[in-house]
C-alpha cells in the first residue's frame, strides 16, 4: 500500500488522520505478518530514518523493508506491534505530520517485554500516492 483514495484537495483535519491512520495501520499487519517488504511499501523512494537506536538511515522502501526483515527475523521474531496516531495536522497541501505511539510486545531479544515508543513522522502526497518521507522512532523511557 503506497496511496490512500484521498488526494490533497480532499483534505481537512480529519482526512490528515484518516492518512495517517490508513499508513500505519498498513505497517501494523506488516509487522504482525513479519512481513518487511510490506512494511516497506508505505515509505518514500528517498526516506529519513532514524530507528529506536538513533541510527539514520537513508532510502528507499525496499531497503527500509529488507532492514524491517532483519529485524522481525531476529531480535523481533514472534514479537507484535500495535500503532495509534496521536495526533496528524495538514502542514501544506500534500504535506503531513503525524505523531504516533508504538507499543511492542517481544518475546525475547533485547527489547523483550512490552515498551513503547513515540514516533514522528512526514508523510507526503506525490502523484495521488501518500507515503512516509521522515520516520524518527523514539523509546519511551519510564522516569521516576
Amino acid at each position: 500500500m503506497t496511496s490512500t483514495a484521498l488526494t490533497h484537495a480532499d483534505q481537512t483535519t480529519l482526512d490528515a488522520n484518516s492518512i495517517a491512520s490508513a499508513l500505519f495501520a498498513h505497517l501494523e499487519a506488516a509487522w504482525n505478518a513479519a512481513d518487511g517488504a510490506a512494511s516497506g511499501e508505505v515509505f518514500a523512494d528517498e526516506t529519513e530514518f532514524v530507528n529506536i537506536r538513533g541510527e539514520h538511515l537513508r532510502g528507499d522502501g525496499v531497503m527500509i523493508g529488507r532492514a524491517h526483515q532483519g529485524i522481525f527475523d531476529t531480535i523481533y521474531l514472534g514479537s507484535t506491534m500495535r500503532y495509534e496516531v496521536g495526533v496528524a495536522r495538514l502542514l501544506a497541501p500534500g504535506c503531513i505530520v503525524a505523531v504516533v505511539t508504538s507499543t511492542l510486545d517481544a518475546p525475547s531479544g533485547p527489547l523483550q517485554g512490552v515498551h513503547q515508543s513515540r514516533i514522528t513522522v512526514v508523510i507526503t502526497e506525490r502523484d495521488g500516492q501518500w507515503s512516509i518521507i521522515a520516520f524518527q522512532n523514539t523509546i519511551v523511557m519510564n522516569i521516576v
